[in-house]
């Protein structure tokens, strides 16, 4: 198999193994990933874009003359995140996976993808958060309050995440120590459709989590936001328990390069 720069010819093929994989991601989450109306132009396009322009950096794998896997890595400003990764032969994981150079980078995969799990273990990356989805509203608001913080000063760094610097938008503290920040509110990228503009929590923190988030769920839903993503650190079984408890679901898993 030979690995390279992708070039505009390879575009078409590119755009196909892309438009599979969303058809993948869309049976494991349809409220997160449901396509957009005229998602295959669009993404076909936006493909085409980066594989010409500066800065991003699109790969593929060949073999017997034909495009089996691809993968995009697009610089953010404090990390490269591969984005657009999909194969049509699992024995192009390992080149394709040890093929990109830049650092620090990390990449996500669908939490059921299990297959893409275990190439990622494989070539040595490592599981470093989770993506857990849900509808904006709680299910109800626990007893006790919560207090707006200064979302300029004192919050803690979020875990590892693909979604770029997030402005806190929201943040509130329980008195106790405990916090939560969430986004502004965010479009879905065109290819996807999730209803209306998703909020991001990438904090949460504290002894009493749950009141927390279902604060912040009630606030984002209050600003008309159908959604929210709450990153988690790889491995808080607590968390994870917490966010199974209010409705979410683990959607995406992020892994990054060592």
């Amino acid at each position: 198999m030979d690995i390279r720069r992708a070039v505009p010819a390879d575009t078409a093929a590119i755009a196909a193994l892309t438009r599979a994989h969303r058809a993948r991601l869309a049976q494991w989450s349809p409220s997160f990933w449901w396509p957009g109306p005229g998602a295959d132009d669009l993404h076909a396009a936006w493909l085409g874009h980066l594989v010409a322009t500066e800065g991003p950096v699109v790969r593929v794998v060949e073999h017997d003359g034909e495009v089996v896997a691809c993968a995009v890595a697009m610089p953010q400003p404090l990390q490269w995140f591969v984005d657009d990764v999909a194969v049509a032969d699992d024995r192009a994981w390992p080149g394709l996976l040890a093929a990109v150079e830049e650092r620090p980078a990390l990449t996500c995969l669908a939490s059921e993808d299990a297959d893409r799990a275990a190439a990622c273990r494989a070539g040595g990356l490592t599981w470093v958060s989770s993506v857990w989805i849900g509808p904006a509203a709680p299910a109800g608001l626990p007893e006790g309050t919560v207090e707006p913080l200064d979302a300029a000063t004192g919050l803690p760094a979020p875990p590892p995440h693909p979604f770029g610097a997030l402005a806190p938008a929201l943040a509130l503290g329980d008195g106790a120590g405990g916090i939560v920040v969430g986004s502004p509110s965010l479009p879905a990228p065109p290819v996807y459709d999730p209803g209306g503009t998703v909020a991001v929590i990438d904090r949460l923190t504290g002894n009493d989590r749950a009141r927390l988030l279902a604060h912040a769920r009630a606030a984002i839903a209050a600003r008309g936001d159908v959604l929210v993503a709450v990153m988690a650190e790889a491995g808080d079984t607590e968390g994870a328990g917490i966010l199974a408890g209010a409705g979410l679901a683990r959607t995406v898993d992020v892994y990054a390069w060592p």
